[in-house]
């Protein structure tokens, strides 16, 4: 076997950090929606008290959590990468 083979390229787009963090985001709500369903039939599958207590656990704990972290992390990164161009510390 030559050793002047090359090895594969594989043509991965480069996605902006937006887009990184909104696919991150969106993969992570489908999953919150999908452990809501599998909740909501364990817990019986009506509409109670500890049922809308591990939804609203989900959403707005988990969910919002991740997602004003991601935004505050957006916010630092941008900010770090435009100060390191301009060649602040």
């Amino acid at each position: 076997m030559p050793n002047n083979q090359q090895p594969l390229k594989t043509a991965q787009k480069q996605y902006s950090r937006f887009e990184e963090y909104f696919y991150a985001n969106l993969l992570w709500w489908g999953f919150l929606v999908a452990l809501a369903v599998i909740s909501f039939f364990t817990c019986g599958g009506v509409l109670d008290d500890v049922t809308s207590g591990v939804l609203e656990f989900l959403f707005v704990i988990l969910g919002g959590g991740f997602t004003l972290v991601s935004v505050l992390d957006y916010i630092y990164e941008t900010n770090l990468v435009r100060n390191a161009a301009e060649g602040k510390k």
